[in-house]
């Protein structure tokens, strides 16, 4: 008789496989599996949302740089489409690099245009979009660089 808990005792632990068996069957741990379930649950959530702002944050990033890139695109086809005060032609591009460099020591936001249809480089001292802006810069660029500049439309 004094052996039958022992052999019963025993028994159980022999038949039990492991731990987390005991704990799986333990009534007493179901809060605690369900604060446990309720956690991961939270945390699960918490990287969903920091990956979604995260690619928010990206995505508005992103069209800002292609709404820099679109303005600077629009800038540069306008003053490539504009009015330029020309201060030199050249057939040699060597010689258009230095005069464009020496302009620029003026301080003029000078720019090589290519002039349509023909083998010359334009020196420009400046762009402006419309034909009145051009002709009024004239008048200070001939004074200041070269006496012979002209305006030239580029289309």
């Amino acid at each position: 008789m004094k052996r039958l808990p022992l052999v019963f005792l025993a028994a159980i632990l022999l038949l039990t496989p492991s731990c987390d068996f005991m704990k799986s069957i333990n009534p007493f741990g179901k809060k605690a599996r369900e604060a446990e379930a309720l956690r991961q649950q939270q945390e699960a959530f918490r990287i969903a949302d920091s990956i979604r702002v995260a690619n928010e944050k990206q995505a508005e990033a992103e069209r800002a740089r292609q709404a820099e890139l679109a303005l600077q695109a629009e800038e540069q086809a306008r003053l490539m489409s504009g009015y330029h005060v020309i201060v030199g032609s050249f057939l040699t591009p060597a010689y258009a690099d230095a005069w464009l460099e020496h302009i620029r020591g003026f301080g003029y936001d000078a720019q090589l245009v290519d002039m349509n249809g023909g083998r010359w480089q334009l020196v420009s001292a400046a762009a402006y979009p419309d034909l009145h802006q051009a002709w009024n810069a004239l008048g200070s660029i001939t004074e200041t660089i070269d006496s012979e500049a002209w305006v030239y439309k580029n289309e």
